[in-house]
């Protein structure tokens, strides 16, 4: 009886001859033939009590929409006892859950339940054969008098206060539900729906209405992309900057943000609650993932600064005509002393223009509500003094920008955005100008955004001591440097290009004595020491140009034709870009070796030489990424013992064969300790990409055989400054064996490396198996 129903079929052409469903002995249930056969879709199923031969006809539950729900049996809402026990069955519920989700929740709502199954006389009604029971408004209110959601919410907020209600009201009946039935929370189809067909004026005007009528409702909202009943996310926003625009809106509105399933990996399969498994074979999109990892979640990590609405303001983006663009969201949010100002332009074209006003919305003003209207200064509570100045970072981009708050009171924010561009600008630090030197940053970064504010403070502060290291590597230098490697008539330019050399380090260092960083009372030693060792890199070709015929014949066993073709800065490699490195290289340590283990700290924590650095990689066409990783290979250059490639301490004039090999064998067990050592350093992990993939631990092939050949060449150069100027023939016997030698650890680093399959575990097992090899072989 708590079932709408009719005692004959509503259409004389439904049978009912299937599968008898019910599991009770005194019933038989059954569907309606048509599903079975796909003609039809019939609104009733047969029940048959086998005990009085009684036959009902209950009606599927049904929103009017496409078809019934073939497996549900419609209650009758409109019996009070129904009512209740459906009440209660929810406080049953909730007294196991906090949480309980209400799915379809409008079609029990009074002005959807009467169209669909009580409809008014002459209307025909949305279900078919449903018009046989029409009713007027007034007997329905008679028999139904109060909405079921509103005496469902008051009791539950009376007896169990705990319980959160959400409720899925589709049919834009979102408002209706918060407002005035007071579910605590409402799925907002509107937002998936109205973003996706870009009626953006339609949902500002939701926002604006909602602030103006009554600001608390924002909260209440579930705001998603995708849901079971829909299209998934991917389908219907693909992956591009809409998608992410769309997220960043739904993660940094007032409510609740709510992911579908898949949404985050990228799953373009629809599926719902019924399906036990997947029937695409879909992976993760990396991409998508690292993309959401980077911008979407450290703003959910942060949801208190945007879920509430005391601080809320939506703002007016005005163009160049004073004309409202729609197509733009603009909004603020604050808690405590946490700030925040999100943009999202959601069209293709372009926008230019500002904020400064904000849309109203009712706030309390005395005893009484009235909507409000307020600056982007009064939102962000931005002071106008005008020796305060703001910082704030925008995420995306994580450049930190630089505003008066004078600036924001008079003239709010200024920012064009192109098609689908999302902003968010936070972490907003009031500044006090006491000495002036925020007012001379702010004019020298002239609005645009920067890596820190604090960073370039510095950077003005230090700037005649870097534009004295930079000049070191004017294109002047470096082709100098250059030319001295594969110019045959280097010799005319010898004299001027050292000289010049030396006395812009010499600069460099009376530089950083004026800073009071170098005590030393030698500057010329140290330019001395600077220019013998730049002179390797000469002395170095010499050798191999005029006199490589010594080694022709070892390196044509081992496949090379020239030493130069396994040198960073050789013909064969990037020897421009490189060059800039060994000359930093050469540089750096020629300071660091004027300063105590105590100081040696301060070339990059006081001076910030890698700042420079940086700015010079930079013209030569690298990349950020590219950048990091040359500088943080000349800090493993400067820090690593080139112990790794120096045989020096063998004696290859060592007349006994057994002296000698006892010493080799003694020298390349040192090696490999140090090789397995290095493994073990976590920053030199860091640069050749250790990685773990399925519990197994890989590095990364180019970054390995980069660092090798530089620690390889480093070697080779640095040999040179032991040698006299003018090599006596023995000693260049000595020097093509060391060399050899080198060249033979260079090689079987590389081999392992490949026998390794580049697995880090592998690697040190394929090391410690050579020096056994090794030690074998000696003996």
């Amino acid at each position: 009886d708590y079932f709408i129903q009719a005692p004959a079929p509503p259409f004389p052409g439904y049978t009912f001859n299937g599968e008898n469903l019910s599991q009770h002995p005194d019933y038989d249930i059954r569907i309606e033939d048509g599903y079975f056969s796909k003609t039809d879709a019939a609104v009733v199923f047969q029940r048959i009590n086998k005990k009085t031969g009684e036959t009902r006809y209950i009606y599927h539950g049904n929103d009017g929409t496409v078809m019934p729900w073939n497996d549900t049996a419609q209650l009758d809402m409109l019996k009070h006892e129904v009512r209740e026990a459906v009440i209660q069955k929810i406080f049953e519920v909730a007294r196991r859950f906090s949480i309980i989700r209400f799915d379809a929740a409008m079609t029990l709502a009074k002005k959807h339940f009467s169209r669909l199954w009580y409809p008014r006389p002459g209307t025909g009604g949305d279900i078919p054969s449903r018009a046989d029971y029409a009713m007027t408004q007034r007997e329905f209110d008679a028999m139904f008098p109060v909405e079921f959601w509103r005496e469902v919410v008051d009791r539950m907020n009376a007896e169990l206060p705990e319980t959160l209600l959400l409720a899925e009201a589709f049919w834009f009946m979102e408002g209706y539900f918060v407002r005035t039935l007071g579910m605590h929370r409402v799925y907002n189809s509107a937002f998936m729906h109205m973003l996706k067909n870009e009626e953006n004026e339609k949902y500002r005007d939701l926002i604006t209405n909602t602030l103006e009528f009554e600001p608390e409702i924002l909260k209440r909202y579930v705001n998603f992309m995708s849901n079971p009943d829909e299209e998934t996310a991917i389908r219907q926003f693909d992956t591009g900057d809409k998608y992410f625009g769309v997220c960043m809106l739904m993660n940094t509105l007032p409510g609740l943000p709510m992911f579908a399933h898949g949404q985050i990996e990228g799953y373009s399969e629809k599926y719902g609650m019924e399906y036990q498994r997947a029937y695409y074979n879909e992976e993760p999109n990396p991409w998508l993932v690292e993309k959401h990892e980077k911008e979407i979640f450290p703003v959910t990590h942060k949801r208190y600064l945007f879920s509430e609405v005391y601080h809320f303001n939506i703002f007016d983006y005005i163009d160049g005509y004073g004309n409202i663009n729609e197509n733009v969201f603009a909004f603020t949010n604050r808690f405590r002393e946490e700030r925040a100002l999100v943009l999202y332009n959601n069209k293709y074209e372009q926008a230019r223009g500002r904020i400064h006003f904000s849309a109203p919305k009712l706030t309390y003003t005395g005893k009484k509500k009235e909507p409000v209207t307020v600056s982007l200064a009064q939102a962000l509570n931005i002071k106008g003094d005008d020796r305060i100045f703001y910082a704030f970072r925008e995420h995306i981009s994580g450049l930190e920008y630089l505003k008066k708050g004078r600036e924001i009171h008079e003239n709010g924010f200024h920012w064009d955005l192109n098609g689908f561009e999302y902003r968010l600008f936070w972490e907003f630090r009031e500044i006090y100008d006491e000495t002036g030197e925020y007012e001379k940053v702010y004019w020298k970064i002239g609005g645009t955004g920067v890596a820190s504010v604090e960073r370039e403070m510095e950077e003005m502060r230090l700037q005649p001591l870097h534009e004295a290291f930079e000049a070191l590597f004017s294109e002047d230098i470096i082709q100098f440097m250059l030319n001295r490697i594969f110019d045959e008539n280097r010799g005319k330019s010898e004299k001027l290009g050292y000289k010049l050399l030396r006395g812009r380090f010499k600069a460099l260092i009376e530089k950083i004595r004026e800073y009071d960083y170098l005590n030393t009372s030698e500057p010329e030693v140290l330019a001395e020491n600077f220019i013998i060792q730049t002179k390797n890199v000469e002395r170095t070709y010499d050798f191999i140009f005029k006199k490589h015929k010594y080694l022709k014949e070892f390196l044509a066993k081992s496949g090379v034709s020239s030493l130069d073709e396994l040198l960073t800065i050789g013909s064969n490699a990037a020897y421009r870009e490189n060059m800039y490195i060994l000359l930093a290289y050469y540089t750096l340590k020629t300071l660091i070796q004027e300063l105590d283990d105590t100081r040696k700290n301060v070339l990059t924590e006081k001076l910030r030489l890698h700042w420079s650095l940086q700015k010079l990689l930079f013209r030569t066409g690298r990349g950020d990424t590219a950048i990091i990783h040359d500088i943080n290979l000349l800090m493993i250059l400067l820090n690593t013992s080139a112990d790794l490639f120096d045989f020096g301490k063998l004696n290859f004039q060592q007349p006994d064969k057994q002296i000698f090999s006892e010493q080799r064998k003694n020298i390349l067990h040192l090696k490999t300790k140090l090789a397995a050592s290095m493994l073990d350093d976590e920053f030199i992990c860091n640069y050749i990409g250790v990685n773990t993939h399925e519990n197994v631990t890989y590095f990364s092939k180019e970054s390995y055989e980069e660092l090798i050949d530089w620690l390889f060449t480093i070697a080779v150069l640095d040999y040179f400054t032991l040698l006299d100027e003018e090599v006596s023939r023995r000693e260049i016997e000595s020097l093509q064996k060391w060399i050899g030698e080198n060249v033979k650890f260079l090689l079987t680093a590389h081999e392992l490396s490949q026998k390794s399959g580049y697995q880090l575990e592998r690697l040190k097992e394929e090391i410690s198996k050579f020096e056994t090899n090794s030690m074998n072989a000696n003996k």
